[in-house]
């Protein structure tokens, strides 16, 4: 039964990770005294989910507690923003 599946599934193709730099250089151009709000939020997202992502494992809990060792994926639910009201608290 195994042998099938193998048969299916394609071989995993190869690709290189993308190393810190490039969410480094999204940071600084978002960081650039002309860049727009977007561009601000686009580096500062990038920066936060690049290393937040590296460790996902331990910001992720298993859905229930069994013996296997996969985490749970991350979704958009994990994540909240916040602003700054009038008197400089953040507030969701």
């Amino acid at each position: 039964m195994m042998d099938g599946w193998r048969k299916e599934d394609p071989p995993t193709e190869k690709k290189l990770p993308v190393e810190a730099d490039v969410p480094e250089f999204l940071a600084d151009m978002g960081r650039q005294a002309q860049a727009t709000p977007l561009q601000q939020a686009v580096g500062d997202l990038a920066l936060i989910a690049f290393y937040y992502l590296l460790r996902i494992g331990e910001y992720t809990g298993k859905p229930s507690k069994n013996d296997t060792k996969q985490t749970e994926q991350f979704k958009l639910q994990d994540v909240t923003f916040f602003r700054r009201d009038s008197q400089g608290m953040l507030r969701q």
